[in-house]
């Protein structure tokens, strides 16, 4: 059985786990039942980043595939807080009851939001019950009002997301990128409604699907999939390891132990051949891992959105590019649909790269750009000329 692996070998397996080696998955579903969720972000610089995962491993699809399984009653996905704001198959749903169970317990404390705002969240739920499902700025309430800006959110608005976390409401989709808010009724069929998972089985499944998804991790790798902290998973992983569902192996020049899921125990990884040259969404499973991304590809990636513009280093929105087995450059990019041009922002390549890497890499990305456009509906690609790399 697998003890140990090399550095090289946890690259290629971090890669063909999360479906980055070759196109191995054939529809949206495919890519979110191997992720578990699909990480939602409003930016739309680019592309909004949920669209983007899915365009990395399927090629240029159509959205409107991710669209139409979202929204409405029984939809095949719903929104949860899994890894952040997520979208996760309806049937999942009674997983992730355990962390509704926590914030519930957290809402029934002396002095809480919830305690401070029965007749709030009463009126809510009646709001919904007459209405149907709506949009925050459809409540008519004294208490929607915003407090300070940017995310002052009004009393309606934390209510509603409080109740989001607890189970209370479900997220029904979106309008304009506005989550509606709707009664569990309203939307999830009764079969989700009345399935009861065991806390402890819940968790095992979901740790067991990160592990996965991860192909080898540290536990701080495998809690980050599912937004837990390493010593609430650590009693899971023993669990899994008891079960053989994971097995603990070293890796070449990791300082932390590691494991690895059974499916990929004695894998031969001769028949792992990374051939895809792709951008990255920030919040791709490959690289929304700071940590992880530098120990295994040597790739230290901030996002610098929340950067102020005379000290960013790549770009607002630069996108960590995948060229077969390496991350070998950030490419801030911007959709300008009014002159239907893609706007190469700046494009930089790594430094360890050799002048023969950088010119075989810059061929593929410049290949891989004119397919970006055309999955955007734009008719031209524009470079700025900024950074060090010629794409």
């Amino acid at each position: 059985m697998t003890n140990t692996l090399s550095a090289r070998e946890a690259k290629l397996l971090a890669l063909h786990a999360c479906g980055l080696d070759s196109r191995q998955d054939k529809t949206v579903l495919d890519v979110i039942t191997r992720f578990g969720m699909l990480q939602i972000d409003s930016v739309n610089v680019f592309e909004r980043a949920h669209y983007m995962p899915l365009f990395s491993r399927l090629g240029s699809y159509d959205k409107a595939e991710l669209d139409s399984l979202t929204g409405g009653k029984n939809p095949t996905l719903i929104e949860y807080w899994a890894h952040q704001a997520s979208f996760i198959k309806a049937e999942d749903f009674p997983l992730f009851d355990w962390r509704m169970q926590w914030y519930r317990d957290r809402a029934s404390l002396a002095g809480s939001f919830e305690k401070e705002n029965k007749k709030l969240i009463a009126w809510i739920k009646a709001a919904l019950k007459a209405n149907g499902p709506m949009t925050s700025s459809q409540f008519e309430h004294d208490e929607n009002k915003r407090q300070g800006s940017w995310w002052g959110w009004s009393n309606v608005k934390r209510a509603l997301e409080r109740m989001i976390f607890q189970g209370e409401l479900i997220a029904a989709g979106r309008m304009n990128f506005s989550r509606i808010y709707a009664l569990p009724e309203q939307v999830l069929s009764t079969k989700i409604l009345n399935r009861t998972v065991d806390h402890t089985k819940a968790q095992e499944q979901l740790i067991s699907n990160a592990a996965r998804l991860m192909g080898v991790g540290t536990v701080k790798d495998i809690a980050n999939v599912y937004c837990q902290n390493a010593t609430e998973v650590k009693p899971i992983l023993s669990s899994l390891l008891d079960k053989g569902t994971i097995q603990e192996v070293t890796v070449e020049n990791w300082k932390d132990k590691a494991f690895i899921h059974k499916d990929f125990i004695d894998y031969n990884f001769k028949e792992i051949k990374p051939s895809l040259t792709t951008l990255l969404s920030p919040f791709d499973p490959l690289t929304w891992q700071r940590e992880r991304a530098l120990r295994i590809f040597n790739f230290d990636y901030r996002i610098e959105i929340y950067t102020p513009e005379p000290k960013r280093i790549y770009g607002y929105y630069s996108l960590p590019t995948l060229h077969k087995d390496n991350l070998v450059a950030r490419i801030d990019l911007n959709s300008d649909r009014q002159n239907k041009t893609l706007l190469v922002q700046s494009a930089w390549h790594e430094l360890h790269l050799t002048p023969k890497e950088v010119e075989a890499s810059s061929k593929a990305i410049a290949k891989h750009l004119v397919e970006v456009r055309k999955w955007q509906g734009l008719d031209s690609v524009e470079s700025k000329g900024k950074g060090n790399f010629s794409v």
